[in-house]
Order: structure tokens, then C-alpha cells, then sequence
């Protein structure tokens, strides 16, 4: 029998306006979901079920009053514990901030309020957000709902997980290199990382960088559309931000499959991907290929990608966090700490021509989309690992150059500033959800969004591309053993 959390976001908001779903009763079946299995996976490590009562009360109320309806009303959501929230204790996953109870919300928390939704708790990330596996000394690790054994990516991993087993209908992210595009491949959900700039943030310490990309996750492409509709915004204070109308995000039209130019690369002509996944890549293609009006393997040209993006990535992290390392250079993550010290002594010419390798990069990228409407990549280089790694020590047989490299089919993308989709296409060997990388041209997320629920109904099709559900009786069945 379906619980009210168990309903898509779209489908719980529709029947919240049609007072056919109590907010109320949706709060409580995630609440008692949460209850259920957080235990096993620890996703959310912060609950705020006082207020969050509080809140829903109030948004049945207006709803049996006839009162005009945000967009997100009544929606419960669950926040990354990166983003500041008024009242709620936002910790960065470090032992530095766990006391910290900011005193305002960040841009993207006021939207989501704004827009009716009911914030329910914080969500697992690593130490301050550095990496794509997600665990920190404060709470420990997030494991992937489909075996608890393993990772469930990053950084955006706790808003995968408890999105995967239903404790929430939606959850925002954020994506660096592949923070939220990693997370929804390993749980088996939807993510994108929208075009720098369409969800303005002033967050960002250097503010033409691409990297620090605010964005949703859900359980499906209609979902990731309804949450992005209420996080798109224009802001002067971010100089990546234009003028956008977030109304069209409401609306995705069909498209035929039939009639697309598709793009495929397994390794975007540099990223060391493992063997299994090349395989598994190819295999989930070859169900679908005959469906498109091309299908074409392509070689993108960024071979010099992996040293733009270390250089251009160095000089986010040494902006935001360089007065962080010179005060607590032990109590920071080792991947935040070799990060920046892998790049602060660079000079100005180096940094230099990691921009001009970004801007070549870029502009050659862009060719690819004057004969295809989208490419599509495997999400990640590896297999979800066991989450007691920091990271995959050996990528195609060699020694990992660093903490990031697994995952470089994403921050190749990130790179160029393409929006990007990840989209569940099954399971691969080991069991694990399998996703791929949608990606389309720059500005074109509302596009790229509708080419990708196109995508999510082909797929739905095929048994071995569905969408993977994880088993929530097994998972509740072990929280209540150990208790």
C-alpha cells in the first residue's frame, strides 16, 4: 500500500491543492519513514519535527481556508547541512561547527520557505562539502541504501539516500565538481546541475566561477523540475546571474524520442573510467541506441581538462577556505587540506593558463552541439565503493593522481558549464543504482529537462533500465534490531 511519502512531489502537491492530502498526514508519514530507516543509512542528521508540525498545521490551515498556494505548499524538505538555516543547527559535517545555529537563512533555504515548503531537517555531507563520498568525523558516514556496505557519493549524499527511501519528496544540493550528479546516480534518483548562475547565489567567493552550483534533487525529472522552478531566480549579486522566468520550469512538454541527436563518450577523452562501468555503459546504450535518430560515440577534445579544472578548482577552494587552513590546517578534511595545498603556492601564470586550458576547453566543447541535442556519459568513473574509503585509491589499474579523480567524468562538465542531468538507468553488477549523464547546451536546462523525462519514460520501458527502488522493510526491519 503507497504512504503519502512515498508519493512523487508533483503528485503530493497537486493532491495538497485539491485538499485530497492533508500536509499534515504527508509530515508525519515522512517523519515516521525517517524513524524507520535513517538508523540504517544515516542520511538526515538533523531533525527539526517541532517546527516542521508547526509549519504543516499552518499549511492545512490555509489550504482548508481557501488561501492562495505556493508552489512547493506543504512539500516537506530536507536541506544540506552546508546551507545556512535560521534557528537549525548547520554543522558544514564539522566538529569545528557543531554548535553552529546561524541566525538567518541562506538564499536558497528563503526561497523554499518563500515558495510554501516545510523545512524538515539537514541532510549528510563530508567536511564542508570536499568530496564525493559522503562521511565526516562528526556523524559519520552516509551509506547507500541498496547496500549499506558502500558509499552513497557526495557531497550531496544524505539528500540521495533519504530521497531514495522516501523521507522526504524533495531535497536541494549542491555541485562542485559532482556533488549532486554523483549522489543521485549511487541512490537512484534524479539530480541536475543547472547552468551556473540560473539558481543565483551569492555564496560563491570567487564570482565568475562555475564551480558552487546550488541545485535539486528528486525522484524523478518532474519532480527536479517543480523544486527548480522555486530555487530559479535572478539576483544582481551574482555575477553569473541573468534574468530567467521560472514559471516555464512548471511545464515540461513531451518530446519525442524518436527525433533525437544523441551523443554518447565513455570517457569524455580523459577520465580514467574502470573497466565495469565502460561495459555497463555500453550495454544500457545498447537497449536504447535504436530508439534515437542518431547515436553517435563522440571525442569531445578535453584532454586537458584534468589540469584546468585542478587549477580553476584550487582557486574556489583557496578563496573560500584559505583563512580556514592557515587556523585549523589539522581539523580540516584531508581532501579540503590537499587541495589547497596542491595549489597555494601556484603562481599567477599557472593559474593563468589553467583558465586559458578552461576557455579552450569550453570553446571546443560547444561544437558538439551544432549536430546533437544532448550527450550522455556515464555519471561516475567507478562503481559505488565501500564507504570506509576516502576515496577509489587505483582508477583502470594505476594509482589515483588525487582525492578527485574518480569522478572526473562529472567535473569535466562542470569545467565547461554545461547543465547537466543524472538520470537512474537500473542497476549495474554489484546491485548498485547505475546513472547517466545527461548533458545539454548551456542555458538550455528547461530543454535538457524534457529530453530527459523523454529519457525517464524510454527507460521505464525496459526492466533493466527502470528506476531501482531500495527495499525500505529490510532497512526498517535492521533499525528496529538494533534498537
Amino acid at each position: 500500500m503507497t504512504k503519502p511519502c512515498d508519493l512523487s512531489a508533483t503528485e503530493a502537491r497537486r493532491l495538497i491543492g485539491l485538499k485530497k492530502l492533508s500536509p499534515t498526514d504527508l509530515l508525519e508519514s515522512c517523519i515516521e519513514r525517517i524513524e524507520a530507516t535513517n538508523p540504517a543509512v544515516n542520511a538526515i542528521v538533523t531533525t527539526v519535527y517541532d517546527s516542521a508540525r508547526t509549519d504543516a498545521k499552518a499549511a492545512h490551515d490555509a489550504v482548508q481556508a481557501g488561501q492562495p498556494l505556493g508552489l512547493l505548499h506543504g512539500l516537506p524538505v530536507v536541506i544540506k547541512d552546508l546551507n545556512a538555516t535560521k534557528g537549525i543547527r548547520t554543522t558544514l559535517g564539522s566538529p569545528l561547527f557543531k554548535d553552529n545555529v546561524p541566525e538567518h537563512d541562506d538564499s536558497v533555504v528563503s526561497r523554499l520557505r518563500s515558495h510554501g515548503a516545510i523545512i524538515l531537517g539537514k541532510t549528510n555531507t563530508p567536511d564542508f562539502g570536499c568530496g564525493s563520498n559522503t562521511k565526516n568525523p562528526l556523524f559519520g558516514a552516509t551509506s547507500n541504501p541498496f547496500d549499506l556496505t558502500r558509499t552513497s557519493g557526495g557531497s550531496s549524499g544524505g539528500a540521495g539516500a533519504a530521497l531514495a527511501t522516501c523521507m522526504a519528496p524533495l531535497a536541494n544540493g549542491s555541485d562542485s565538481g559532482a556533488s549532486i550528479r554523483n549522489p543521485a546516480a549511487f541512490c537512484g534518483v534524479v539530480g541536475i546541475r543547472p547552468t551556473p548562475g540560473l539558481v543565483a547565489s551569492k555564496q560563491r567567493p570567487v564570482g565568475l566561477s562555475l564551480n558552487g552550483v546550488e541545485g535539486p534533487l528528486g525522484r524523478s525529472v518532474a519532480d527536479v523540475a517543480l523544486l527548480l522552478s522555486a530555487l530559479a531566480e535572478y539576483d544582481s549579486m551574482d555575477m553569473l546571474s541573468r534574468p530567467v522566468d521560472p514559471s516555464i520550469f512548471r511545464s515540461l512538454k513531451h518530446v519525442d524520442v524518436s527525433s533525437l541527436r544523441v551523443a554518447y563518450s565513455e570517457d569524455l577523452d580523459f577520465a580514467p573510467v574502470d573497466a565495469v562501468v565502460r561495459d555497463t555503459f555500453k550495454k544500457k546504450l545498447q537497449v536504447i541506441s535504436s530508439s534515437f535518430a542518431a547515436c553517435d560515440a563522440v571525442n569531445p577534445e578535453m584532454k586537458d581538462a584534468e589540469s584546468a579544472y585542478w587549477g580553476v578548482r584550487g582557486l574556489h577552494l583557496l578563496a573560500g577556505s584559505r583563512k580556514l587552513y592557515d587556523q585549523h590546517p589539522q581539523e580540516i578534511s584531508s581532501n579540503l587540506r590537499e587541495n589547497i595545498e596542491s595549489v597555494k603556492d601556484l603562481t599567477a601564470q599557472d593559474m593563468a593558463n589553467a583558465l586559458v586550458q578552461q576557455t579552450q576547453t569550453y570553446q571546443k566543447f560547444q561544437a558538439l552541439f551544432d549536430q546533437y541535442d544532448v550527450l550522455i556519459t556515464p555519471v561516475a568513473n567507478v562503481l559505488p565503493f565501500p564507504h570506509q574509503q576516502l576515496y577509489p585509491e587505483q582508477l583502470e589499474g594505476r594509482p589515483a593522481r588525487h582525492y578527485a579523480e574518480w569522478f572526473s567524468l562529472c567535473y569535466g562538465i562542470s569545467l565547461v558549464g554545461h547543465p547537466a542531468l543524472s538520470i537512474p538507468a537500473g542497476l549495474d553488477p554489484q546491485g548498485t543504482p547505475f546513472g547517466l549523464q545527461v548533458v545539454g547546451p548551456r542555458f538550455a536546462d528547461h530543454r535538457l529537462l524534457e529530453i530527459g523525462q523523454a529519457l525517464e519514460f524510454l527507460f521505464a520501458s525496459f526492466p533493466e533500465l527502470r528506476r531501482p527502488v531500495p527495499d525500505v522493510e529490510v532497512l526498517s526491519a535492521m533499525t528496529k534490531g538494533t534498537t
